[in-house]
């Protein structure tokens, strides 16, 4: 599993300059996850999607799963 976690600021709900993205991938032979989070250590504020390739309606057609779905950024 490879993870990428960067501070980003501006946090929604508080308005911290603490929130960070955090991104995880995980593949086992078919079956791939990609896992974004944005979360605020200042109040809690936290927000997840994940993109299963074994779940057809969780990843829409053309979309980059490498990409987060709140921030837009890739991960390094």
């Amino acid at each position: 599993m490879s993870r990428d976690r960067q501070t980003i600021g501006g946090c929604p709900k508080c308005g911290g300059s603490h929130l960070a993205c955090g991104y995880n991938h995980f593949e086992d032979g078919d079956l791939t996850i990609d896992s974004w989070e944005h979360k605020c250590p200042d109040c809690g504020f936290r927000e997840t999607k994940a993109f299963r390739t074994d779940e057809e309606e969780s990843i829409p057609d053309g979309l980059d799963t490498a990409v987060c779905p709140y921030c837009g950024r890739r991960p390094n």
